[in-house]
């Protein structure tokens, strides 16, 4: 960081004293000027005998002690002044990521431009010693320096610089009681140096800075911090500290660390990097609590191994189960990357089992358009994640760990992979007959071509798959070829469109297995006709646009008897206002849907200035003849219509979004399901408000519980970046609350502390499907972080982004 310092003062007064455009002399009259540090004026009589002026130490010392201010009111203001030297304010984004190129220099621009000098006097004595005095200013492109008093010995290469010295460019910013710099040694001495680094934010000072080469430094005295001039809530001492440029690091000695004036922490000996290069040493230790573990604590260790591998050891302790240690190797070849990782507790305590997970990725990009990808996972037992993996975000994690591989030549109008899947269950207590086939291999080949200058495009969508069980339980296994060519006519015109469709699917089954069907051999082949049709009507009102957006879809595929086929992979999609517009019901292959219908859609929008104040959709499928194709079964459905689907969305003002769904089933004679949302984001106080309600009846065919639930998420600021934040889940079905969290946090530009408890219990219907045990998990979890130093804990900002809507991550 303050190394940078002596290294900019080198380049421009290499060059400075030798390239003077201007030279600026004030002989008469009052000389007022404002003192640069303190910002008060200073006026000399021009009665008064000329002479050498005094040099003042402006920014006081003041008696530093513990439980007292780093920084005295006269340093702060010099901080203040230092960051008016930006054309942006530093913290204004509180933008805290390294290297962020918010602040730019020009370094060619500085080579090519001139330098100018201004001083009130100059004079040369013997062709040797140069003196500037009196308000000097250097100036060369973004570069600036304001001094009292400057002297250059020509032959020494010495250059001296007096007063209140500071200096600006668009990367930095200082303030220095005096210079020396030696140009013929390439050696330069600061004192009493206080600086700002606009691109982190970061802020400081330091008594003396050696500066012994262009690569090498030695300070005394240090501070640092990411706080902004005025608050000094953290700050990092040290008596002494090196920097060495050559391989980017930084080790302090005697250093501590005080936080809200009080020393939290001391640091006899302690290294960083000083840039983006990885280095050796202890990562952020994380520490949480959670009922099936326990106090869980983890202190990280990368080993920095060579320029493209790197190793970081975790070892673990949980209170309630016992030490494990993970590993986490990395590598990165020329068009190559992966990533190992192993973790390993060799006795849980409750268990008394040796319980262990492993996985491994690799992407590699073979040529311009042929790439690779390797994804395995494996741990020893299906609770594995549930025990040992805490409770923070296991309702968002899947019923099955998934492995995989895939290679694929792309090109812009076709695509062709190989892939191979294995699943394994991690959901404790559940039946492993549930796992998905294996796919071994599955290899799937995909083009579309348009025509520019026709309304004609092509497709082609097509796999063959080996489907395979895990081990034999008595379900069928086998091949699978399928095959579905097409062909539209897209006519597009600014008030409309129409695209008539024509497809034909084929696929053909080899069985075998524990459990064969009647058949080894199945097969099915059918077209499929459509027409996609819509029109656009708008009217301007003022200042809104209104828009009436009527749409018509008619669908036609025969019935082809299909029990005697398997399903695979095959299962009904949600049905919803996407669902309105697909040739097939059924989101696979195995099952293809017989239907004669027409679908009617009509949106209206009101548009003001690009935001919808309202969005109307209500949407109805016609059938023309029973469906006779099921999952399981041979029920017929012979209803004449679907559910009639109506959704209504609006943008009320910049910070209320409602939006809401119904559908109506003609069956049940009853709403089929139903959801409303209202949100509240303000734009100037970052206050976020969620409530919502969900609602669905049983659905058998799609073996989805019923649901009826209410869903609340808050984050409220209360004063100077403090928020509370909270969620509360409660199902009226199941007569209990579901989930909930709160806690506190604090936001600055400075720091950040979150403290998260949270109670998560899974419904009666997913309890009983998955056998998880629906006890209520406890788990609590925080985070402390000095920002643009450490952090300390779990990173909760993924568990937040997750699950409070319009929550985003900070840029700071």
């Amino acid at each position: 960081m303050v190394y940078i310092v002596a290294r900019i003062f080198l380049i421009f007064f290499s060059t400075a004293l030798w390239q003077i455009s201007a030279v600026r002399a004030d002989e008469f009259g009052w000389d007022c000027k404002r003192n640069r540090a303190n910002g008060q004026w200073q006026c000399v009589n021009p009665e008064q005998p000329m002479s050498k002026p005094k040099v003042q130490q402006v920014v006081e010392e003041q008696e530093k002690g513990w439980f007292s201010d780093t920084y005295s009111s006269a340093q702060e203001q010099l901080f203040k002044r230092l960051q008016q030297q930006f054309k942006q304010d530093p913290w204004a984004m509180c933008s805290l990521k390294l290297g962020q190129p918010t602040f730019m220099v020009d370094k060619q621009l500085r080579e090519l431009a001139p330098i100018n000098v201004s001083a009130d006097q100059s004079e040369i004595f013997d062709q040797k010693m140069t003196n500037f005095s009196g308000d000097i200013d250097l100036e060369r492109a973004d570069q600036r320096v304001l001094a009292d008093e400057a002297d250059y010995n020509r032959n020494s290469g010495v250059l001296d610089l007096y007063g209140d010295v500071i200096y600006t460019d668009g990367g930095m910013a200082l303030y220095g009681s005096s210079v020396r710099m030696n140009l013929n040694e390439d050696k330069s001495l600061l004192r009493d140096v206080s600086y700002i680094l606009p691109a982190s934010p970061i802020r400081g000072s330091a008594d003396v800075v050696y500066r012994d080469s262009p690569t090498f430094s030695r300070f005394s005295d240090v501070t640092y911090t990411a706080c902004e001039p005025g608050n000094q809530d953290w700050i990092l001492h040290a008596s002494k500290m090196k920097v060495n440029d050559d391989d980017g690091t930084a080790s302090i000695k005697h250093g501590w660390l005080e936080f809200k004036q009080v020393p939290v922490m001391y640091i006899p000996y302690g290294s960083f990097p000083t840039d983006d290069r990885r280095k050796t040493g202890l990562l952020t230790p994380t520490v949480g609590y959670s009922q099936r573990t326990g106090a869980d604590m983890a202190l990280p260790f990368y080993w920095n191994v060579a320029p493209n591998y790197d190793l970081t050891l975790t070892p673990r302790y949980m209170s309630s189960r016992g030490f494990m240690m993970g590993t986490d190797f990395r590598y990165l070849w020329t068009d190559s990357e992966g990533d190992i990782k192993v973790e390993m507790m060799p006795e849980d305590t409750q268990t008394k089992d040796l319980r262990w997970g492993g996985s491994f990725q690799h992407k590699t990009q073979l040529t311009k358009d042929v790439s690779f990808d390797w994804d395995a996972n494996y741990v020893s037992d299906s609770a594995y994640f549930n025990d040992l993996d805490g409770s923070l975000g296991m309702s968002h994690r899947s019923r099955y760990l998934e492995s995989d591989a895939n290679i694929a030549y792309t090109l812009p109008w076709m695509t062709l992979t190989a892939k191979a899947e294995n699943y394994q269950n991690i959901v404790p207590n559940q039946d492993d007959k549930l796992l998905p086939y294996r796919r071994l291999p599955q290899i799937k080949l995909d083009m579309v071509k348009d025509f520019n200058e026709l309304p004609i495009a092509l497709a082609l969508d097509s796999e063959y798959v080996i489907f395979q069980r895990h081990f034999p339980d008595g379900q069928t296994e086998g091949q699978r070829l399928n095959l579905k060519p097409s062909i539209s006519f897209p006519f597009i015109y600014d008030s409309g469109f129409i695209t008539p469709k024509v497809a034909l699917q084929h696929s053909q089954y080899w069985l075998g297995g524990d459990a064969p069907l009647a058949s080894t051999n199945a097969s099915k082949t059918l077209p499929f006709v459509s027409v996609d049709s819509g029109l656009f009507f708008e009217r301007d009102f003022e200042s809104l646009t209104h828009t009436i957006e009527p749409r018509l879809f008619y669908l036609y595929v025969p019935y082809t008897e299909q029990s005697d086929m398997p399903n695979f992979d095959t299962s009904l999609y949600d049905f919803n206002s996407g669902q309105l517009f697909r040739d097939n019901e059924f989101n696979g292959p195995d099952k293809t849907q017989n239907t004669n219908q027409i679908t009617t859609a009509l949106t209206t929008r009101l548009i003001d200035d690009g935001k919808e104040r309202l969005n109307l959709t209500v949407g109805q499928i016609f059938y023309f003849e029973d469906r006779k194709v099921n999952l399981a079964g041979d029920a017929v459905h012979s209803e004449l219509l679907s559910n009639l689907i109506t959704e209504l969305s609006s943008e009320i003002t910049d910070e209320i979004r409602f939006s809401s769904g119904m559908q109506w089933s003609y069956k049940e004679k009853a709403i089929g399901r139903g959801n409303t949302d209202l949100s509240y984001h303000g734009l100037n106080n970052n206050t976020i408000f969620n409530v919502g309600y969900r609602y669905r009846l049983e659905q058998v065919d799609q073996v989805q519980p019923a649901q009826n639930q209410i869903l609340a998420s808050t984050i409220i600021p209360i004063y100077d970046g403090w928020s509370v934040i909270g969620l509360y889940r409660y199902s009226f079905f199941d007569h209990k609350t579901l989930e909930y969290f709160y806690g506190i946090e604090k936001d600055s530009c400075c720091w950040r502390f979150r403290v998260v408890a949270r109670q998560f219990t899974l419904s009666t219907a997913t309890a009983a499907a998955t056998g998880v045990d629906a006890k209520p998990q406890n788990s609590i979890y925080f985070q402390f972080e000095l920002k643009g130093l450490t952090s300390l804990g779990d990173n909760l900002e993924d568990f937040l982004l997750e699950n409070i809507s319009g929550y985003r991550k900070p840029n700071y």
